[in-house]
């Protein structure tokens, strides 16, 4: 079980992961915790041997490497007695897929949405078609949008604590937020 100042740790990991213990007892410091650097160090190791933290990754700046096209696949289910076993083969085509950057079942008007990246709208449009012909059996609304991101992706909004949310919004709605 993880603490609120884990999460402080992985939430400072997933912006750097490079970083010096140092700089991570110095953005603690920031929520008001004063651990030892051998503590941080432990609490580190702790999330390492317990799988919370699975390995270190790297963030690349998209505008230096070739243009991707990102889409987005919004599908509804038809009913029908196969599709659990039908979804599980989904799944597993989406979890292979190395384009694939998230994907997942829905709550609401949508079953499932995925987001891809692609290196040409021509590679996009042909896996398209192969995702049709694969799971068109299971597919009632297929809708596809290319999307043109506006922000960097950040594993770290997946990492974030409810301190850095406060925070922020103090930082950019002090007349709405309450001291």
């Amino acid at each position: 079980m993880i603490d609120r100042v884990d999460e402080l740790i992985i939430s400072a990991l997933s912006q750097n992961s490079k970083q010096e213990v140092f700089e991570i007892w110095d953005f603690l410091k920031g929520f008001n915790y004063n651990l030892t650097e051998e503590e941080i160090e432990s609490r580190i190791s702790k999330l390492e041997e317990e799988g919370i933290i699975k390995g270190y990754t790297i963030t690349v700046d998209a505008k230096k490497i070739p243009h991707r096209v990102i889409r987005v696949d919004l599908v509804t289910f038809r009913t029908s007695q196969a599709l659990p076993k039908r979804v599980e083969g989904l799944k597993k085509y989406l979890n292979e897929a190395p384009f694939v950057l998230f994907s997942g079942r829905t709550r609401g008007g949508y079953d499932w949405i995925t987001v891809k990246s692609f290196l040409s709208n021509e590679m996009a449009d042909e896996e398209n078609d192969i995702y049709r012909n694969l799971f068109g059996d299971i597919i009632q609304t297929y809708e596809v949008y290319d999307f043109v991101p506006q922000t960097e992706a950040s594993i770290y909004a997946l990492t974030y604590t409810e301190g850095e949310y406060k925070k922020f919004l103090k930082e950019w709605a002090p007349p709405f937020i309450g001291s």
